[in-house]
C-alpha cells in the first residue's frame, strides 16, 4: 500500500478510537524527561500527542515526503522546539540519543500484513534504552470460521457468472486463493465456533520469523463454512485494542481467507485449521473437517507465466533488460557530480526510442534519484 498522499493517511490520522487508545497509553509513560520516537510517523499525530503530554524531545521518523506535512503540523501547534522531523528509513537514520518510548503503527491488517514489523524491531534494537517502552508492546492474531455466503459470492462465486456468453470461471481458482481485507462487509457474520488466539508477538523481545499455526475449532452450530476471518489485537499500555469486525471500527481491516467450495460442518465436530507464512512471503491456509480437506495459498492468487517461474529458480542466471540497464546507468552517474538535467539529456540522446521528450527522461531520472539518491 502507498502512503504518499495526505488522503492516504486520513483513515489513520483521524481514527478517533485508535487515537484515544494510543493517547491513554502515552499518557501513562510520558514524563518531562522522556525522549520519544514516532516510527513511521506519517502525519505525526502520535508523536505530537507525546509532545503535548510533556515529552522533552520527540523524533518523527518517516521515509516518505509526508513528513513535511508532519513538520507543518508541528509548527502550527507550536511544538517546533520539541519535535524534530527526520526523513528516512530507521535502518539508515541515526538519532542523536537513545529514546525512552517508541510509538508506532507498524502492525498491518492481521498483524503480519505488509511486513511492517521488521522496522519496529530494528528500531527497538537500535534506539530504545534498556527498560524503555514500546507502544504497542505486543500483538495477537485471532480467527474464527464463519458462514459468509454474501461475501463468498461477491469475492469468489461471482467469477462463475457468465458475462454475455463469456465464461470467466477459470479465474475463480485465483480468487479462492486470495486473502481479502474488508471492513463492514465482514461485520455480523455467523460464527461457527468460538474465536481462537493463533499467535502472539511480544515486540519487546521477539524476532520476526516464519509462523506455522495449528488450531482446532469445535463447531458450535451446524452450517456452511465459507472461510475463516482473522484480526489482530494490540496491547497499548495496560489495555488491548481489538480490530475484530464486531468491535467498533478502526482503520485496520479484517482478513477473509475463503474456502472453495464452502464446507458443510456439523455441531460438535472439530475443524482443524493451519496457517503458514514466512516473512515477506505468501499466506497458506488449510482446513480439515469430516467433509474433507482444503488448502489454499496466495501463491496461487495470480497467474505465474513460465518465464516468471524460471526467474524464481535459485539456479537462474539473471541478465538486465532495457529498463535494468537504464537504471544501472543512472545509478552509476549518481555521486559523479552531474546534475539530474544533464543525466536526463544524455539518456534521451542515447535512448531516443525509450524517451520521446526531455521531460520524460527527466522524470525517469528524478524517480530513481528520489528512491536511491
Amino acid at each position: 500500500m502507498s502512503y504518499l498522499t495526505v488522503a492516504s493517511h486520513r483513515s489513520m490520522a483521524l481514527d478517533a478510537r485508535r487515537n484515544a487508545a494510543y493517547h491513554a497509553a502515552l499518557a501513562g509513560v510520558i514524563n518531562p524527561d522522556s525522549a520519544v520516537l514516532d516510527l513511521g510517523a506519517g502525519t505525526g499525530v502520535h508523536g505530537l500527542m507525546a509532545a503535548r503530554l510533556g515529552a522533552r524531545r520527540v523524533y518523527l521518523v518517516e521515509p516518505e515526503d509526508i513528513i513535511s506535512v508532519a513538520s507543518e503540523i508541528a509548527h502550527a501547534n507550536g511544538l517546533d522546539r520539541i519535535v524534530r522531523c527526520i526523513q528516512g528509513r530507521i535502518e539508515d537514520v541515526e538519532l542523536p540519543e537513545p529514546v525512552d518510548v517508541i510509538v508506532s503503527v507498524l502492525t498491518g491488517n492481521f498483524l503480519l500484513t505488509e511486513d511492517l514489523l521488521p522496522a519496529l524491531l530494528c528500531a527497538r534494537k537500535k534506539t530504545l534504552k534498556p527498560g524503555g517502552c514500546l507502544i504497542p508492546s505486543a500483538g495477537t492474531m485471532e480467527a474464527v470460521p464463519v458462514c459468509a455466503p454474501e461475501v463468498h459470492a461477491t469475492e469468489v462465486g461471482s467469477w462463475s457468472q457468465p458475462q454475455h456468453g463469456v465464461d470467466l470461471s477459470v479465474a475463480r481458482g485465483y480468487a479462492a486463493n486470495t486473502v481479502f481485507y474488508r471492513g463492514r462487509e465482514l461485520r455480523g457474520l455467523r460464527r461457527l465456533a468460538e474465536p481462537r488466539t493463533l499467535h502472539t508477538l511480544d515486540f519487546s523481545r521477539d524476532d520476526y520469523a516464519s509462523v506455522r499455526i495449528d488450531a482446532t475449532f469445535e463447531i458450535s452450530q451446524s452450517g456452511v463454512c465459507h472461510g475463516v476471518i482473522g484480526w489482530m489485537n494490540v496491547r497499548l499500555g495496560e489495555t488491548w485494542l481489538s480490530t475484530s469486525p464486531d468491535d467498533p471500527a478502526v482503520h485496520w481491516s479484517t482478513a477473509f481467507l475463503p474456502l472453495d467450495p464452502p464446507m458443510a460442518v456439523e455441531r460438535g465436530e472439530r475443524l482443524s485449521f493451519t496457517l503458514d507464512r514466512a516473512p515477506f512471503g505468501d499466506w497458506t491456509w488449510s482446513v480439515s473437517s469430516t467433509s474433507g480437506t482444503q488448502q489454499h495459498s496466495t501463491m496461487l492468487s495470480a497467474p505465474i507465466a513460465a518465464p516468471s517461474l524460471e526467474k524464481a529458480r535459485v539456479s537462474y542466471v539473471p541478465t538486465l533488460n532495457v529498463e535494468g540497464r537504464l537504471l544501472r546507468q543512472v545509478l552509476e552517474e549518481c555521486g559523479g557530480g552531474r546534475a539530474v538535467g544533464d543525466i536526463a539529456v544524455q539518456l534521451r540522446r542515447e535512448h531516443p526510442v525509450r524517451f520521446a521528450t526531455d521531460a520524460e527522461a527527466t522524470a525517469f531520472v528524478q524517480r530513481i534519484v528520489k528512491k536511491y539518491g
